[in-house]
């Protein structure tokens, strides 16, 4: 099993990294390396989680095969086969033999006319640097590689670090990304140089991911479902991070924020078990405040002036309303990509592998069936407390707003334990969560939008009638469409009991 933690690092950042206090007077060797990537036209291999390689080392060809595993928090864990062969082609009779009796991966190498389909889709062409260290009693391998991937002509420039755990801790790793960090603009990489390589072949660019499948075994303890679930929203997180800081793409941007509300709904359920760092914690909150804030924006552009009609009654010139929300929108979008690519987030989640992986371990003895269940009632009894001050307040903002977000969490942790669960209860649950989540979130959305509006008013005075005319216009539609309160609470009533 291959660990390792993968960094990206501008070039010209390369001799900062030769002079760090932690590689002085340590020896490099340097090597070029170039390497083929197989794969059939139907991409056999990549849909089954596989990556095939054949490597010219010092003259020597050398395939490998990594399979299956996991990425979390950006530490790499795969299965890893490899040995010499005489050619720049697989040797699939050699791999078969190193595969040995896992049958899984026999049976991916077994599919119908795989020998006679493969072919080499892509190179990767570096020069390498390496470096041995010995780390708080841990054996890594520093590695830095700089070049290219390349396919057809085309060519995708590649500068990364890994730190490949030969003995010892996988916690170390993280400790060792954190020393870089010090010194050199680091970014944490979930992506390896295969997955590169592909997303050149099928010219696909970033796209919004939604959160991945999260199942959890009937038994299990406490403790995993805890990693499993922080993982899984970390995943999300990372997931959509190329295309909020590349692109404008409105629902990446919205899909890493829900992966971080999810994330912090889940550091608060078990809060009390496994209590994370404060300084964690803090992050967390500034992470989604950056990206809350560009989101709001996003809405309130994209949807919420669709929904101010042109009006006799109204000033002139509502036309440049859009415009300047525009200009808000840009450089919120620009701040949330900036923070994604400051030292600050990088050192989030390093600290954030480092802590689930070395420590905040709960209780082994726990089952997370029982910690779900207990936890689903008190949700649904906070969610219920809430509604009742809903209704007793008048459906002022502060309360329906209150009521929402006690939604969301009790949705996002039965979503969590969902496979913990079975029957008509758990569709009913969730189908009246969502619909509470949608009914005062439209009422949420003006709300916010009259924040947003007010505080353009303040900045953009020579626009400030149609703002001002913008912001009445929704207040009038949210005094005319309220939210139907009444239907709410009655769903609410007829939650079941877990």
């Amino acid at each position: 099993m291959e660990v390792e933690l993968k960094l990206l690092l501008a070039p010209e950042h390369n001799q900062q990294l030769r002079q760090h206090p932690l590689l002085a007077g340590l020896a490099s060797r340097s090597q070029p390396l170039i390497a083929h990537y197989f794969d059939t036209p139907d991409l056999h291999l990549l849909r089954h989680g596989a990556g095939l390689r054949v490597r010219q080392e010092d003259g020597v060809w050398v395939q490998t095969m990594k399979a299956g595993g996991s990425v979390q928090s950006g530490l790499h864990q795969r299965n890893e086969w490899e040995g010499p062969v005489s050619r720049p082609w697989p040797q699939l009779g050699k791999l078969r033999k190193l595969i040995g009796a896992d049958a899984h991966w026999l049976d991916v190498l077994a599919a119908a006319q795989f020998k006679q389909r493969l072919e080499a889709l892509f190179a990767v062409i570096v020069e390498r640097e390496i470096w041995l260290l010995d780390y708080a009693g841990s054996q890594i391998e520093l590695v830095l590689d700089n070049g290219h991937i390349e396919r057809h002509g085309q060519q995708l420039p590649l500068n990364e670090i890994e730190l490949e755990l030969k003995q010892g801790k996988p916690e170390h790793l993280f400790a060792l990304a954190l020393q870089l960090l010090e010194r050199l603009p680091l970014q944490l990489s979930n992506v390896n140089k295969a997955q590169r390589g592909y997303a050149l072949c099928r010219q696909s660019g970033t796209q919004a991911h939604h959160a991945r499948a999260l199942a959890l075994a009937a038994d299990a303890t406490l403790d995993q479902a805890r990693h499993a679930i922080l993982f899984n929203c970390l995943q999300q997180i990372q997931d959509n991070e190329q295309a909020v800081i590349h692109t404008d793409h409105a629902e990446a941007l919205h899909q890493m924020r829900v992966g971080v509300r999810r994330l912090r709904c889940a550091l608060k359920l078990f809060g009390k078990v496994a209590p994370c760092p404060r300084q964690i914690k803090d992050d967390w909150r500034w992470l989604a405040q950056v990206l809350g804030t560009a989101r709001d924006w996003e809405v309130l552009g994209s949807a919420t002036l669709a929904r101010i009609q042109a009006s006799p009654g109204g000033p002139g010139g509502l036309h440049e309303l859009p415009a300047l929300v525009q200009q808000q929108v840009l450089a919120q979008r620009q701040q949330a990509a900036q923070a994604l690519l400051s030292p600050r987030y990088t050192r989030l989640l390093l600290q954030m592998g480092q802590w689930l992986i070395a420590g905040g371990t709960a209780s082994q003895d726990s089952r997370a069936a029982d910690f779900s269940r207990h936890t689903m009632q008190r949700l649904r009894k906070t969610l219920l407390k809430r509604a009742s001050h809903m209704a007793d307040s008048d459906a002022d903002a502060e309360s329906m707003h209150r009521t929402r977000i006690a939604a969301k969490q009790a949705r996002y942790a039965l979503e969590f334990f969902r496979t913990l669960y079975r029957g008509k209860a758990l569709r009913q649950y969730l189908a009246t969560l969502e619909a509470t989540q949608e009914a005062l979130g439209q009422h949420n959305d003006l709300v916010v939008a009259d924040r947003l509006l007010q505080q353009l008013g303040g900045e953009a005075q020579a626009s400030a009638p149609h703002i001002a005319f913008a912001r009445g216009y929704l207040r009038a539609l949210q005094a005319q469409q309220p939210a139907d309160l009444q239907a709410v609470l009655a769903d609410l009533s007829e939650l079941p009991r877990f």
